[in-house]
């Protein structure tokens, strides 16, 4: 517990504290995805203009960890937002796809999905992380960002890549 609180720390500070394993040939198993925010229409709708990036970062690191960090500006101050790693490129309909699982078709919650909820501050700054002690496989493609009123609506979409 207590290291995944550092790691959570750490990665709010946009370091991150991973020893890959090295192979044979002194190669680290290691890869970073990262994106910009796009606002989707649900977003522009509800008059919101956001902006930010994500990062994924997958490692073999004991059986396999992945690690998201996403920042967005231009969100409602002091508000939590759902947001998820989605299957799915943004230019998907809908943008993103489904929800990205690491047992496709197991349950629907915070430890079979990657779920970086964004908190915002009191200027609408938000930021959210994820760790899981798996490793996400390459279908593991975008970051929708809904709206916390209603989760149907998708604010916002980051490709991986």
């Amino acid at each position: 517990m207590k290291q995944a609180l550092i790691l959570t720390l750490l990665a709010t500070a946009g370091i991150t504290a991973t020893a890959s394993p090295v192979d044979a040939h002194g190669r680290h198993h290691r890869e970073v995805t990262h994106g910009h925010v796009e606002t989707l229409p649900g977003g522009v709708e509800l008059g919101y203009h956001l902006h930010g990036r994500a990062k994924m970062v997958r490692t073999d690191r004991d059986g396999g960890t992945t690690e998201v960090v996403v920042r967005v500006r231009g969100l409602d101050p002091d508000t939590t937002y759902p947001a998820h790693v989605h299957d799915q490129p943004c230019s998907s309909t809908p943008a993103g796809g489904s929800h990205y699982q690491h047992v496709i078709g197991g349950p629907v919650d915070p430890v079979n999905e990657i779920w970086p909820a964004i908190t915002t501050d009191e200027r609408g700054r938000g930021l959210g992380v994820a760790i899981h002690d798996e490793r996400a496989r390459d279908d593991a493609r975008s970051i929708v960002v809904h709206f916390p009123l209603d989760t149907s609506i998708r604010l916002a979409c980051i490709d991986l890549s």
